[in-house]
């Protein structure tokens, strides 16, 4: 009996002992586990971070290289590669960056305006919108002045490469001229004429140049073999057409022709790659001329408000934020202690901005989850509209300056301001609903007019009516106004017979009447109604 309680203690401790074992195992396991974790937390958040802060640095970079869009003298001066390289910049921010949607909209209006041209057919291709605007500005420089003698030869330049132009591309191209021909027909105006002439010559123009690094007399022969090579494996029915072409020659310059046109194929095709990268590092460098003189612009504007940035100890950088350089504007220029105070209020309001939303101020992303989430039918479209995210914006930043304790000024309070800034998001949701069901219905807003003549009229009709001011009654009683009030304001209401609307009316224009002194012009404007 004791031997055998001998060997239970033993079973009894091993078993304690290998369960300590085990424990300990892993309660080290546990920690291993939790600082693997931890420092995949912090790799995690500084992961995030890193990219937080570059994506905040490209967000400044495209606001510098956008800031001069709003200025009209730039346009005024600006280069085809200038307004192409800000249109790049503005497309490829709109869907992130409220600045770069507007500024979108912005080019998108200027260049129509000036140059013909819609950004929204050009897309995202750069070089075809900076071609598209030289092009347009440069026949305008040349046939602004018809009667000239720059005029008349630019015109007969016109017509004679136009002629050489039809009879190589009708008998090389003949599908080509007759899709052309067919366009050109049905032009509405001159202008349309001659852009539609100008595609035709600059395509006779790109066909019959001469390859890259070849020359009028001939072509390069290792150049010629590549391209033969290249267009046997990657684009044989190309290469097909071509040799069916270059053996049926008739003059040596045909063949001369065929053989750049084929060179020119296969260095279109393996450059495009190039043409890429080296468009990128062109891009790079206008964006970093751009950001070198915004920063020239921000110390000019530190140098020139340095007074009141150290008084509210605004850092240089801070100044990319345009609201809070023209609050500081507003009090450097303020002359009375009552406009300083007014402007001291909303530097210090764009400085509570800043410090919650930073320099760049909110994203479209950020708008659009507030919005979506306390609005009901906020759809992608209305985050597409410059002003529904111009009213989602100051929604925003009503909110929280209410939040953090801000009181709003002397024009208005602040639950003032936060109730206007929501009316005017609704009044934008609702129009740009507006907007989309009329391009889906293919209506426009004359039906809505037409209603809303119609109901203004019905409510015309129905004022003064014995219902109309039975009405009025249980409206002033509900305010808790006493017999009296109620009677003198009806008596008030019935001595107005028409409708409010017809005080705006345009009428027939009263003649002037001689100005009179003393007591009849007191007698005159208290029948008028002024006293009441």
């Amino acid at each position: 009996m004791s031997e055998s309680d001998g060997i239970d203690d033993v079973v009894d401790s091993g078993l304690r002992h290998s369960l300590m074992i085990a424990s300990r195992i892993a309660e080290t396991l546990a920690r291993k586990r939790q600082e693997a974790q931890r420092q995949q937390e912090h790799l995690d958040t500084q992961a995030a971070h890193e990219v937080q802060a570059r994506f905040a640095a490209e967000r400044s970079a495209a606001h510098a290289a956008l800031a001069p869009v709003e200025k009209d003298q730039w346009w005024d001066t600006a280069q085809p590669s200038d307004i192409a390289t800000a249109h790049t910049v503005a497309e490829a921010w709109k869907d992130h960056d409220p600045t770069a949607l507007a500024a979108c909209e912005r080019i998108r209006q200027e260049v129509l305006a000036r140059y013909g041209i819609d950004t929204r057919d050009v897309g995202t291709d750069t070089a075809d919108l900076e071609s598209g605007i030289h092009t347009v500005a440069t026949e305008r420089a040349r046939l602004a002045a018809p009667g000239t003698a720059a005029g008349v030869q630019g015109q007969d330049d016109h017509k004679s490469q136009l002629k050489s132009a039809i009879e190589w591309i009708s008998e090389v191209e003949p599908r080509f001229y007759a899709e052309w021909n067919n366009r050109h027909g049905f032009t509405d105006t001159v202008e349309d004429q001659r852009s539609v002439e100008r595609e035709l010559i600059q395509h006779w123009q790109t066909a019959t140049a001469p390859a890259v690094g070849q020359g009028p007399e001939g072509v390069d022969q290792t150049d010629l073999d590549r391209a033969t090579e290249w267009a046997k494996e990657h684009d044989p029915k190309f290469y097909d057409d071509w040799k069916l072409r270059h053996d049926f020659a008739d003059t040596v310059a045909d063949e001369r022709s065929d053989e750049n046109r084929l060179i020119r194929h296969w260095q279109a095709a393996t450059g495009a790659q190039l043409a890429s990268q080296s468009a990128a590092v062109e891009h790079e460098k206008a964006m970093q001329l751009l950001a070198a003189a915004r920063v020239e612009e921000l110390r000019a504007q530190a140098a020139k408000l340095a007074p009141q940035m150290e008084r509210h100890q605004v850092p240089v950088e801070y100044l990319a934020n345009p609201d809070l350089t023209k609050a500081l504007q507003l009090a450097h220029n303020a002359k009375t202690p009552k406009a300083l105070e007014v402007a001291d209020a909303a530097v210090k309001e764009r400085l509570y901005l800043i410090g919650k939303d930073g320099i760049n101020g909110p994203d479209i992303d950020q708008l659009r989850k507030e919005t979506t989430a306390n609005m009901n039918g906020a759809s992608e479209e209305h985050f597409k509209d410059p002003a529904f995210v111009d009213a989602a914006k100051n929604l925003h930043e009503a909110k929280l300056l209410a939040e953090g304790g801000f009181k709003g000024d002397k024009w208005s309070t602040q639950e003032q301001r936060y109730e206007r800034a929501e009316k005017e998001l609704f009044a934008r949701m609702e129009g740009v609903g507006r907007e989309i069901e009329n391009r889906v219905t293919g209506n426009d807003s004359s039906r809505l007019k037409d209603q809303g003549l119609k109901t203004e009229t019905a409510a015309q009709s129905g004022y003064g009516s014995a219902e109309h001011h039975q009405k009025f009654a249980e409206s002033l009683a509900d305010t808790g106004a006493n017999e009296t009030q109620i009677r003198g304001r009806l008596a008030a209401a019935r001595s107005e017979g028409k409708h409010p609307s017809e005080a705006v009316t345009t009428g027939k224009a009263t003649k002037a009447k001689k100005s009179r002194t003393g007591a009849a012009v007191g007698a005159e404007r208290s029948k008028g109604g002024l006293s009441r």
